[in-house]
C-alpha cells in the first residue's frame, strides 16, 4: 500500500514524459475516439464544447447526492434515473464563454442552435439545462461503453509501466461503478484541454485534425528502430528516418473523424501555410515539417504536449486514488 499512496500528478507526469512513445499514442487515440464522437453527435465541435460543460455540471450535481447518502448509486447503470432526478442551475452564457474559450457571441449563437437541435433544453427564459433525450439513451449507452473502454486502456498503461497491479477489467469496473464521480473530472479535464486549444488554434477541427497527423506519425515512428517521439519534438530525428513517409490523406483524415473531406483539405492547407504540414505535391498527402515543430510561432507544439501532459496527469492521479481509495 506504501508504493501506490505515491502515485501523485509529479510520478504520473514524470511517468507520462518519460515513456511518451509507449503511451502518449494511447492517448492521441482516446482523444480521436472522444472528439471524433462530439464532433459525429454535434455536428459542430464548438457547439460539442458547450454540451460538454453541461453535462459536467451535471455529473456534479449527481455526484452531490453522496454528501447526504454515501450509499447513492453513481453507476452508469443508474445514470439515466440520476439524470432525471437532479435540479440543475441556470448558467449564463458569459459564464459558458469563459469557461470554453468562445467568443460571447459565438456561445450565443451555438446554444441557440443546440436548443433548435435538441441538444440541450430550455424551459424558461433562463433555464438552460443538458438532458440527454430518452429516445437515444441506448446509442448514448453505447458511445459512452465505448469512451469507457478506451479510458480504460490509457489508465491501464499508465499502470503498467507504474508497476502496479490494476487489472483492465477492474479499471472498466470501477469507472462504470462510480461513472458519475468519474465522468466529471474526465469531462472537466476536457474542458481544460480543449479550451488551451481552442484558444491556441481558434479552431477546433483543425485540433481534430492535427491529431490524426500525430497519430499517423507516432505510428511511423513506432515501427522504425531508433526513432522516438520525443526525438521529432527536439528536431533530432535518425538521419535513416525519413518523415515524408508518415503521410496521411484527406480523405483518411475525413473517414476517421467525420469531418466532410472537403473541410478536411481546407483545414490541412491552412496547416500548410502556418508551416506546420508541407504536401506531397504528387500524392496529395500531409506530413509533418519537423523543423517547425519547436520554432513555429502560430503552433505551440511543444508547449501544447506539455501542457496535454499536465493537464492528464492531473486526472489520472484522480483515477489512482480512486481505484485505491
Amino acid at each position: 500500500m506504501t508504493r501506490i499512496t505515491k502515485i501523485e500528478k509529479s510520478i504520473i507526469e514524470k511517468n507520462l514524459l518519460d515513456n511518451f512513445e509507449k503511451l502518449m499514442p494511447t492517448f492521441y487515440e482516446m482523444q480521436s475516439s472522444f472528439l471524433s464522437d462530439v464532433y459525429k453527435r454535434y455536428g459542430d465541435l464548438e457547439g460539442g464544447h458547450i454540451v460538454i460543460s453541461f453535462a459536467r455540471d451535471l455529473h456534479l450535481e449527481i455526484l452531490r447526492k453522496r454528501e447526504n447518502d454515501l450509499t447513492f448509486n453513481l453507476s452508469l447503470e443508474n445514470f439515466w434515473n440520476n439524470h432525471k432526478n437532479v435540479n440543475q442551475n441556470s448558467r449564463k452564457i458569459i459564464n459558458i464563454a469563459r469557461e470554453t474559450g468562445l467568443p460571447k457571441e459565438t456561445t450565443r449563437r451555438k446554444l441557440i442552435n443546440l436548443i433548435k437541435k435538441k441538444h440541450i433544453k430550455k424551459i424558461e427564459k433562463n433555464k438552460i439545462f443538458w438532458e440527454p433525450v430518452s429516445e437515444y439513451k441506448e446509442s448514448y449507452i453505447k458511445i459512452i461503453e465505448e469512451e469507457i473502454s478506451s479510458l480504460s486502456k490509457f489508465i491501464y498503461e499508465q499502470g503498467q509501466v507504474l508497476n502496479l497491479n490494476i487489472s483492465f477489467v477492474k479499471i472498466q469496473r470501477e469507472i462504470r461503478s462510480n461513472y458519475s464521480f468519474f465522468w466529471y473530472h474526465y469531462l472537466n479535464f476536457q474542458l481544460q484541454y480543449i479550451k488551451f486549444w481552442q484558444e491556441s488554434l481558434k479552431d477546433l477541427e483543425m485540433l481534430l485534425i492535427g491529431l490524426q497527423v500525430q497519430i499517423q506519425t507516432i505510428n511511423y515512428l513506432n515501427k522504425q528502430t531508433n526513432a522516438e517521439y520525443s526525438s521529432l519534438l527536439l528536431n533530432k530525428l535518425p538521419k535513416n528516418i525519413n518523415i515524408q513517409n508518415a503521410n496521411i490523406s484527406a480523405t483518411s483524415i475525413s473517414e476517421i473523424t467525420g469531418i466532410p473531406r472537403p473541410t478536411c483539405i481546407r483545414k490541412l492547407e491552412k496547416f500548410v501555410k502556418m508551416k506546420f504540414l508541407d504536401k506531397d505535391k504528387s500524392t496529395k498527402r500531409y506530413f509533418l515539417l519537423i523543423e517547425q515543430l519547436t520554432s513555429n510561432p502560430l503552433l505551440p507544439a511543444v508547449e501544447g504536449t506539455k501542457k496535454t501532459i499536465s493537464i492528464f496527469s492531473n486526472f489520472s492521479e484522480i483515477v489512482f486514488k480512486g481505484l485505491f481509495r
